[in-house]
């Protein structure tokens, strides 16, 4: 949740803009998630945008601005309906911070947007994943309010050398 300053009525994160993703946003989200994972992934990001830009009928992918540059980025999906649940939710697919940037309310901003337009359009649920390893990543989002769903995520590994059962 964003921190009151000393002023009153003004909030940390309101030093920080956030508006909907633009493609030209691209580079930069690729530069800022470099940083934390140590690989470029424009590929990868590419599809992200694709997704969210142009084959989704809402947009909710944010990008917030400091000092006149992208300094983070939250790309999200919304669904009306998954696996069984007809309730409206929504799920964090990336998020991103610039390390240049870190401790300046630019997650929290973020965040404080996408709840209050999320909140907007009916969506009751926010869900997202996490490597239960990234320890920044684990308490940035218990600070905002997530705690583990009732719900377990399972996987399984598939070897594409064995015949089908």
């Amino acid at each position: 949740m964003s921190v009151v300053t000393d002023q009153p009525g003004v909030l940390e994160t309101d030093s920080v803009s956030v508006r909907t993703i633009r493609e030209s946003d691209l580079d930069s989200v690729v530069k800022i998630d470099a940083a934390w994972s140590g690989r470029r992934r424009p590929r990868y990001f590419e599809g992200m945008f694709e997704r969210s830009l142009k084959n989704s009928p809402l947009q909710i992918s944010l990008a917030a601005e400091l000092d006149g540059r992208v300094r983070g980025f939250l790309l999200a999906s919304l669904y009306y309906g998954e696996y069984g649940i007809a309730e409206p939710s929504a799920s964090i697919d990336a998020i991103g911070v610039d390390p240049d940037a870190r401790g300046r309310s630019v997650g929290a901003a973020l965040m404080r947007q996408l709840r209050l337009n999320l909140g907007a359009l009916g969506v009751t649920r926010l869900r997202t994943e996490v490597e239960w390893n990234d320890h920044d990543l684990l308490h940035f989002l218990e600070k905002e309010g997530f705690c583990p769903a009732q719900r377990l995520c399972l996987e399984c590994r598939i070897d594409p050398t064995m015949p089908e059962m």
